[in-house]
């Protein structure tokens, strides 16, 4: 099995702690009064959704806790990125998994028409340009223009095109436009219609190639915010997430899903990858031994974070020596259910991020050895209701690479940039 590799270029960087404000929250408190048993009823309901909505964005409620993973503002594609030729689409290595950054591309303030094409971005469009039978999809956000024109692309040349997404999104008309292209173009979609989230960001391409990641298929999750995606060609691991996208192309969602991996622990050529789908899988009791077991470091970046177990057995290895460091999202940091006071408080060296964005991994690294990620964050939500996929590998050479998106980051928080206008 060949080395984990990285397309974009890395930097890393350190720097000392220094004192950083922990950011305040507000609230308001909310009255109503009604002239009937109904009345009070829907007036309760519509100040609760308002007052939900009302701490979301003043940084008081962990949006997660909701089922949210809020986009920044609207915001239009700037850069037109050539069509890739089929011709030259690079030969899938067998057993390889490349990881990608946003970080290193991101430029504060962004604006639209300054952009250039990421990594990330060119990869993904060669290989569905490159897309000679079937192209499966599943993807809670859905905005980029150029991912919706390659899968219409795609579609017209005769390829089997197959996209699962979530209905919520429909009420952003961003959204609702990219799914329409697809719509207009004949290219059949299965929607999540429940009150649970697909929250996967997936694509599988041939049978042959898959992506993953923490980064739906979006502007801002491509250009703003800070994200992370593996492009893998490990047959058995295609296969475990086959079975996965085929349930959520026959509409079973959640808890309606019966597969389950077929190759749940893989270990091939040193490397240990174990794949986990939500909610099907009992999760973060794997995530707990493994951070039990943590012997020097545990870093961990995290766009939501409110699991108690997780802390306290990240809390326990603090107290005995092992090295702890995070970094949280910001405007979910102070949230209701947030552990990120819990660990400042036991002395874990903990920070909010400093994008002026968004921050939205779902990473903990262990010891240097050990990779935890995919779009599950660390949340009962998470656990138990959404669609999700995690992987944890044990492989060195992507810990490094992680590691150095991790320096990334938390110098950024240390450091935050002039974000501007």
């Amino acid at each position: 099995m060949s080395g984990s590799t990285s397309k974009p270029s890395r930097s890393r960087s350190s720097a000392k702690k220094s004192s950083s404000p922990r950011r305040k929250s507000s609230k308001r408190s909310k009255s109503s009064a009604s002239n009937s048993p109904m009345q009070l009823v829907y007036a309760i309901v519509f100040l609760g959704v308002a007052l939900a909505i009302f701490l979301s964005t003043q940084g008081c409620l962990d949006p997660a806790i909701l089922g949210i993973d809020p986009e920044d503002e609207p915001t239009t594609a700037g850069v037109v990125i050539p069509t890739p030729d089929p011709a030259v689409a690079p030969t899938p290595v067998a057993d390889s998994i490349e990881v990608y950054f946003s970080t290193p591309h991101l430029i504060y303030p962004d604006r639209p028409a300054e952009r250039s094409p990421h990594p990330h971005e060119q990869d993904l469009l060669t290989d569905l340009y490159a897309a000679q039978s079937t192209i499966l999809v599943a993807v809670f956000e859905y905005t980029l223009p150029s991912i919706a024109e390659a899968l219409i692309d795609a579609h017209e040349r005769g390829v089997i095109v197959r996209v699962a997404l979530d209905r919520g999104n429909m009420e952003d008309e961003r959204d609702a436009a990219w799914a329409g292209m697809l719509m207009d173009a004949g290219i059949p979609i299965n929607w999540e219609e429940s009150s649970s989230f697909l929250h996967s960001k997936i694509f599988m391409i041939d049978d042959a190639i898959v992506w993953i990641g923490s980064g739906n298929a979006t502007i801002n999750d491509y250009y703003r915010n800070n994200n992370n995606w593996l492009r893998i060609t490990n047959p058995l691991i295609i296969q475990n997430v086959r079975g996965e996208l085929n349930e959520m192309l026959s509409d079973r969602f959640g808890r309606k899903k019966t597969e389950r991996p077929v190759y749940p622990v893989l270990e091939q050529d040193g490397r240990r990858i174990e794949t986990y789908f939500s909610p099907t899988d009992t999760i973060y009791p794997e995530i707990v031994k493994r951070i039990q077991g943590a012997e020097e470091s545990i870093k961990f970046i995290a766009f939501s974070y409110t699991n108690p177990e997780i802390a306290a057995a990240m809390i326990e290895r603090a107290d005995a020596g092992v090295r702890v460091s995070g970094v949280y999202e910001k405007r979910n940091a102070n949230g209701l259910g947030s552990e990120f006071q819990t660990l400042a408080d036991a002395g874990v060296d903990v920070w909010v991020d400093g994008n002026c964005y968004t921050m939205h991994h779902k990473v903990i690294i262990i010891d240097d050895r050990t990779v935890i990620t995919g779009s599950y964050n660390f949340t009962g939500r998470a656990e138990n209701e959404n669609d999700e996929i995690l992987l944890i590998i044990d492989d060195r050479e992507l810990a490094r690479l992680y590691e150095e998106e991790f320096q990334r980051v938390y110098t950024q928080a240390l450091l935050a940039p002039a974000c501007g206008g």
